[in-house]
């Protein structure tokens, strides 16, 4: 006999519907797996059968073929496990319970088997659920531990064992296991990011620049000396990102599915942060791989990604960094497959003026030679730096971290943001988002921006980077119309009107 079972696989961070068909024939015993499956898959065969045998499951006299389709599609992943076991059974003419169907959906099955017959859980299950719920699938049954990630897929049914033996008694009986979808829900309550509040003084350009890069989500680069505060604040920034919307909860979430980070199954509410060692590959930054794995810059989409020690980076993985950067997205194309990831991110970038660091500082004096100097700074390319909105020359750290217990002074848009920023008071970070508004340009800030695009040599990048900088700056002063005086805000942290320039060119 013959039978089909409902099946998924991950491509990327996307789901595929795979369709497992199950043979049994006359013939010598044997089983037999097709279908273009990886060693990962074909494994499954020793998983399966060792599952079937504990579970009280008798094992047909006869050659078993199992067939993964379509056929032209690399399969890879255990993902396919309960599929086939169920396969199996089924094709020896076990029918489906009518109660298990009540609408005649055909059921979906994902789950990866130990020898005993527990089920497991497998990487990407979200992705394979919300791909299969696109083509109209409304019943999948899972590993229990993965039930609550499952059911984030609207308008799913989800069922979750945690032995085959379980699935094996719905198919027959109709009865769901003990561990049903709201138990499993509860069981996973989402988590609360407590919130990180400290007041800062004695930096009011850094702090300022650190309102500027939340409120507008924009790219900063702080430069100065070690133990001035740049990586402690890149961190609470992070920490003071805005909480997801719905939809971008629901894609961040199916990414770090896929690349096997979701913690608990449970839905992400938080902004990533991800701060990668400078020890990074290419592949390791924008993905890659013989499995095109999704890397940091599509982990970190819809949040921060923070690379401290940025000159320490090889430049070949810097430069890569320039297309995502620009697009929001990264293409990959390797032996014949092609993959296209998200990679909307923040990028915070955290470095010393030299090797070691201390040009230009006025804390030590330098000991690296001009050699030395240009060659650590010619690591960073111009059409990289071109890239970033906002950069900050971090002087010594001459203020403190206060005590919590003084409690945080909201910021909202209007004056008071900038009276915060110069008292060294911290603004309420998560309150402001990210201004996405688009005001008008004032005639006045026209003329100055064209007057001084060719003096300070600003490219069009430049030019439009600028521009984000000050409207954002305009939204925070309540205002209707980004003017002239904002635009020399904004221009205030440009590369090419900073003393900063001389460090990094």
């Amino acid at each position: 006999m013959n039978t089909k079972i409902k099946s998924g696989a991950l491509a990327g961070i996307d789901g595929l519907s795979v369709t497992v068909e199950v043979d049994i024939s006359r013939g010598l015993p044997g089983f037999h797996l097709v279908g273009l499956p990886n060693a990962e898959v074909r494994e499954s065969r020793q998983r399966v059968l060792a599952a079937l045998r504990n579970s009280g499951v008798r094992l047909p006299p006869g050659k078993i073929t199992v067939n993964l389709a379509p056929a032209g599609i690399r399969k890879e992943g255990a993902s396919f496990d309960l599929a086939i076991a169920v396969g199996v059974m089924a094709a020896q003419g076990v029918g489906i319970n009518k109660r298990c169907v009540p609408e005649g959906d055909a059921p979906l099955f994902l789950g990866e088997l130990s020898l005993f017959g527990q089920l497991r859980p497998v990487r990407g299950l979200l992705a394979m659920v919300l791909a299969a719920a696109e083509q109209g699938d409304r019943l999948v049954v899972v590993p229990a531990e993965q039930a609550g990630e499952a059911s984030l897929a609207t308008g799913v049914r989800v069922v979750g064992a945690s032995h085959l033996s379980e699935v094996f008694h719905w198919w027959q009986t109709g009865e769901e296991p003990a561990l049903n979808i709201s138990q499993h829900k509860d069981s996973f309550p989402p988590k609360k990011t407590p919130d990180k509040w400290l007041q800062l003084a004695g930096q009011p350009s850094l702090l300022k620049a650190a309102v500027l890069a939340v409120a507008g989500r924009h790219n900063i680069m702080m430069v100065g000396p070690p133990g001035t505060g740049k990586t402690r604040l890149a961190r609470i920034l992070g920490a003071c990102q805005a909480p997801l919307g719905d939809a971008e909860s629901l894609e961040v979430t199916r990414i770090h599915s896929a690349a096997g980070l979701l913690p608990d199954g449970q839905l992400l509410k938080q902004r990533p942060f991800r701060a990668p060692h400078h020890t990074l590959t290419r592949a390791g930054l924008i993905g890659g791989g013989a499995a095109l794995r999704p890397g940091e810059v599509t982990l970190a989409h819809g949040g921060i990604l923070f690379l401290d020690e940025f000159s320490e980076f090889p430049p070949a993985v810097l430069d890569v960094l320039r297309e995502p950067m620009e697009e929001k997205v990264i293409t990959l194309d390797r032996g014949g497959r092609h993959r296209q990831y998200p990679a909307n991110f923040q990028i915070l970038a955290a470095m010393n003026p030299c090797r070691c660091g201390f040009l230009g500082s006025g804390i030590k004096p330098c000991r690296c030679t001009d050699a030395q100097q240009r060659r650590y700074l010619s690591r960073l390319s111009g059409p990289l730096l071109d890239r970033f909105d906002l950069f900050v020359q971090v002087g010594p750290w001459e203020g403190s971290f206060l005590s919590e217990s003084h409690g945080p002074r909201v910021c909202t848009p209007g004056k008071n943001w900038r009276e915060l920023t110069t008292t060294g008071a911290w603004p309420h970070l998560a309150r402001l988002g990210a201004q996405t508004e688009s005001l008008p340009l004032s005639r006045a800030a026209k003329d100055h921006l064209n007057d001084i695009r060719l003096p300070l040599g600003l490219s069009i990048r430049s030019v439009k980077s600028c521009l984000r900088v000050a409207n954002t700056v305009a939204l925070l002063d309540g205002c209707r119309k980004t003017e002239r005086r904002h635009v020399l805000e904004a221009l205030e942290f440009r590369l090419e009107n900073l003393a900063l320039e001389s460090v990094l060119r």
